[in-house]
């Protein structure tokens, strides 16, 4: 229930141990030992004032988001300590004050306001597209392929786009896992090096998109790092089943800022022709999300 909160723990304690290693690498190449001891007795405090920041807001994310039940005080870490001085919740934002103390007596005081997520109660949703939500476009075709019930892939030939529109209770949601699932409807090719890879839009487009429309590069506007990518035919034959993506990385920016949803490229590498079930038909593609939302 609470281990996206656990995990916030060795977070806090690995941002003190760095300023730590910090200190040892640059003392060893110094003269001056004490302005070095000092600059770093100040890094020090600024590391634990970010790690007593972050231990704040995650135990201010537990108890259903009430900051009253949650245990401030004084917290321990190494190089020093974190004390919060006043912690108030309005409306899911809660603003801490928090001032950390080295063990050499250097002190940071920060305020800082920080929106909390419910950690007690984690969700789940399946969001599946319409049918002009999805669309395959053609490079040297013409017309729209969408409200098809299939999608098809080719190498630097075809793209299947798809759109997931997520419902406004994930606005600034954290994100525990995110599986996009799509279905192969046939074929017979099984060769080695065969991909499709999950690549980010960053362009708004429609059902009547093109090759060339409305993208400021032929073939679609994305990120070229893909954020995930499956091998097509992974055995001795085809393969004409569900292919999972995990996508966590990239639900986690459409939760951070809705806006930037323009959905999803699939991008083949050695296919041609293979299609996939698109919103139109059966085995609909799916994105299924746990989260944890954010509070209110």
């Amino acid at each position: 229930m609470r281990q996206r909160g656990i995990l916030l723990l060795p977070v806090a304690l690995t941002l003190a141990a760095i300023g730590t290693l910090a200190y040892t690498i640059t003392r060893e190449g110094s003269m001056n030992v004490s302005a070095v001891d000092a600059q770093y007795d100040i890094e020090v405090a600024r590391y634990l004032a970010a790690s007593g920041l972050q231990v704040a807001k995650w135990r201010g994310s537990l108890d259903d988001c009430d900051d009253d039940e949650a245990a401030y005080g004084t917290l321990k870490l190494p190089g020093g300590s974190v004390t919060v001085g006043s912690a108030k919740e309005s409306k899911g934002i809660l603003t801490v004050s928090i001032t950390a103390t080295t063990e050499r007596k250097s002190v940071v005081a920060l305020t800082r306001a920080m929106q909390m997520i419910d950690l007690d109660n984690p969700k789940a949703a399946t969001f599946i597209g319409k049918g002009d939500e999805d669309t395959t476009i053609v490079k040297n075709g013409t017309g729209s392929l969408a409200n098809a019930d299939t999608l098809t892939a080719t190498e630097d030939a075809a793209h299947p786009l798809l759109l997931f529109k997520l419902s406004p209770e994930l606005d600034r949601a954290s994100i525990i896992q995110a599986d996009l699932k799509i279905t192969k409807k046939s074929g017979n090719n099984s060769q080695p090096g065969r991909l499709l890879a999950v690549h980010r839009l960053t362009r708004n487009w429609d059902k009547n998109a093109t090759w060339t429309t409305p993208w400021t590069n032929p073939g679609g506007d994305y990120v070229a790092a893909p954020a995930a990518s499956a091998v097509i035919d992974p055995g001795s034959g085809a393969y004409n089943g569900i292919y999972p993506f995990r996508i966590d990385t990239l639900a986690q920016v459409w939760a951070n800022s809705p806006a930037s949803n323009y959905g999803v490229l699939l991008k083949p590498t050695a296919l041609s022709n293979v299609p996939f079930i698109s919103f139109d038909g059966s085995n609909k593609p799916e994105l299924a999300l746990r989260y944890y939302k954010r509070c209110t």
